[in-house]
Parts: structure tokens; sequence; C-alpha cells
């Protein structure tokens, strides 16, 4: 009996941690500010301050060390681009090829810039699991996908659609503004932890369903 309710406990708690897991939908629809900060350079004397700022589409990530870069994203707007702002200019880079063919571009220059940027100096150093929504880490994470899907792979998002897989590299809706050289046709495919939330179908409603089921059937011996 008490191996049963050691088994129960185990489940219920797996339960508890998938549950916390996000999808693409709960990413894209979220909103959040966080911020990491680390020592830098000169014996810690200049800072390393990342901030990320999220209203589902909008994006706006600002790292700040002795200068503040500020990239603005909205992943719902089309033509992919990037709004840049450095030293006090705001300049707007626009996806005219892809980057793994034509590196010289500057946006290339500068969607690489961001992608390190969120690597170095917020997945590395973030608090939290990656996998949990209201953590700095999963925030972090979170954003790093958005991002690399719109930027790099030039996928339009829409928040009244359900959003593809940002965990994968397949997509069914690419921008039609985007450059010929980086369309591609793919299948819709949906991961099994990426599914629009739905509690009556949840694996932790399955679980506390099939435990109530089992300490019934148990409390007739």
């Amino acid at each position: 009996m008490s191996c049963f309710k050691f088994s129960l406990l185990f489940l219920l708690l797996s339960s508890n941690v998938y549950a916390q897991k996000f999808n693409s939908k709960q990413c894209l629809d979220s909103k959040f500010k966080t911020s990491i900060k680390n020592e830098g350079k000169f014996f810690g004397l200049v800072k390393n301050d990342l901030s990320i700022d999220k209203t589902q589409c909008i994006i706006n990530v600002t790292y700040k060390n002795i200068l503040e870069t500020n990239w603005l994203i909205d992943i719902c707007r089309e033509p992919i681009h990037i709004k840049v702002t450095s030293k006090g200019n705001q300049s707007v880079y626009k996806m005219v090829d892809d980057c793994e063919k034509n590196k010289n571009q500057d946006y290339c220059t500068y969607q690489s810039e961001l992608n390190e940027t969120l690597q170095d100096y917020g997945l590395i150093f973030a608090k939290g699991e990656r996998e949990n929504l209201q953590t700095p880490h999963g925030q972090t994470y979170c954003t790093y996908l958005l991002i690399k899907k719109y930027l790099e792979d030039g996928f339009l998002f829409s928040k009244y659609d359900i959003p593809q897989n940002i965990f994968n590299d397949g997509s069914s809706t690419v921008t039609n503004n985007a450059p010929e050289a980086i369309k591609r046709a793919f299948m819709p495919t949906t991961a099994p932890n990426d599914t629009p939330p739905n509690h009556s179908d949840s694996l932790e409603n399955k679980i506390e369903e099939k435990a109530s089921e089992l300490i019934e059937e148990t409390s007739k011996f």
C-alpha cells in the first residue's frame, strides 16, 4: 500500500512539472518584463544589463554595458524587419535575402548581434527553468525562440491564429513578402507538447482522475 501511495505521489508531481512547460501559443500570447544582470569587465565595475519587455507580438530587448543598444521587433508585422536604436539613433533593417547566402547585409549583422546577446547575457545567466514561462530563464527562452523564427527563418506570426511550432524548423505560415530565397514549403506540424492548453484534456487532469479511481479501488480492500 505504501508503495502504491509513493507511485501515485510521483505521478502527480510529474504532472505538475509537465503542466509548467509552455507551448508555442502560450509563448506568443505572453506578456512580461524581465531583467538579467551579471558582472561585466573591469573587475565587475561595468555591469551587463539585459532587459526584455514583451507584449504578445511586440518584443523590446535592451542591452546595456557601457553603451546601450535596443532592438524592437514586431513578429506579427511584415516585411520582416528589425528596428535598432544605438547611440541615440534608430535605424530600420529589412530582410532582403537569406543570411546564410548573403551575410554582408546590415540586417544580418544586427540580427546576429541580437541572437548572441540573448544567448550570452540572457540564456546563460537567467535564473529559473527554461521550460517555465514564469521564470526569467523561461521568458528569455520564449523570446529567443520567437525572434529566431521571425528574423532568421522569415516566419510571420499572428495572435489570432494557432502559431506554428517554435520548437522545430517546420511551419505552415510564411510571410508572402519574404524573399524567395527563404520561402519554404512546410507541412503543418504539431508537437506533443505544443497544442493549445485544454483543461479537460490535460495530462494533469487525466492523472488526477486516474488516481481518484485507483484510490477508490484500493479503499474496497
